[in-house]
């Protein structure tokens, strides 16, 4: 055998070698990782859909949260802060497990579990890039409160119309009718209006963050349907892909080698 053979023969050894490992990591301690990362985040999942159906669970998380001394932002996501007791670290893999909770809580149907629902649109990655509302960025305060406005105007729900009481009174020197009411959440799922504000600084701040949440709403209720047709998407990919590739004769026939060495071809 030549020395360049010898070489070849080598490197194939080692190669193999390498794949053979990856294989059994794929099939063994990942699969078993994977499938164990699956179990928490379902837990994490129940706990949220708990916390998020009741008030009373909420109040007792938040104030467990605060006996722990665990602080946390205001605007942080109740899903953010069940990730991050669990996990124990605040970073972008949290950040991602939130949204996926999140997200599959909004989307999935009520007979299906979060593993398959999650697995059914790709994986994880798949659901958490599940495109958001535009950017503040690309949209402006005014923009919002704007958005606000137009979508609010038609709202009329019957149960909420009632005759303003003396401490809920439109600001005369704002633009539009508008106060803010604040909400007192009782146990029994009644709300008490227990203060008003007509500070047009306030209004302005709750119409901004009510165009923000209408906008973010309606854009990921729109990539939200595209997420839910992943597995579909992904099965006419892999048909088109099946056509395109390179038929072996029906009298051909394949070594271990060969075989071995086409599992290795790149998509």
């Amino acid at each position: 055998m030549s020395v360049q053979s010898q070489i070849k023969t080598d490197i194939h050894k080692r190669l193999d070698a390498m794949h053979t490992a990856r294989v059994t990591w794929e099939e063994g301690t990942l699969r078993a990782s994977n499938d164990e990362l699956y179990v928490i985040l379902e837990g994490v999942f129940a706990m949220y859909a708990e916390l998020k159906a009741e008030v009373g669970k909420r109040r007792a998380f938040a104030a467990l949260l605060t006996d722990l001394e665990l602080k946390a932002q205001a605007n942080t996501s109740l899903a953010l802060k069940v990730i991050r007791y669990v996990f124990g670290t605040q970073g972008r893999r949290e950040d991602a497990y939130a949204r996926v909770v999140a997200i599959a809580h909004d989307m999935k149907g009520p007979d299906q579990s979060f593993t398959s629902y999650v697995q059914e649109c790709g994986g994880l990655e798949e659901v958490r890039r599940v495109p958001m509302s535009n950017k503040a960025s690309a949209m402006s305060k005014d923009d919002f409160k704007k958005l606000a406005l137009e979508g609010l105007i038609e709202v009329q729900v019957g149960v909420s119309t009632f005759d303003l009481p003396t401490f809920i009174q439109p600001n005369t020197d704002y633009e539009e009718d508008y106060a803010v009411a604040l909400v007192r959440c009782n146990d029994n799922g009644t709300g008490t209006i227990v203060y008003g504000c007509n500070e047009a600084g306030i209004i302005d701040a709750v119409l901004v963050s009510s165009g923000k949440d209408l906008d973010e709403r309606a854009q990921e209720s729109l990539a939200k349907l595209d997420a839910g047709d992943l597995a579909s998407k992904r099965a006419r990919d892999v048909r088109e892909f099946a056509s395109k590739m390179i038929r072996v004769g029906a009298n051909a026939t394949v070594s271990a080698q060969t075989n071995s060495a086409l599992s290795h071809t790149y998509g």
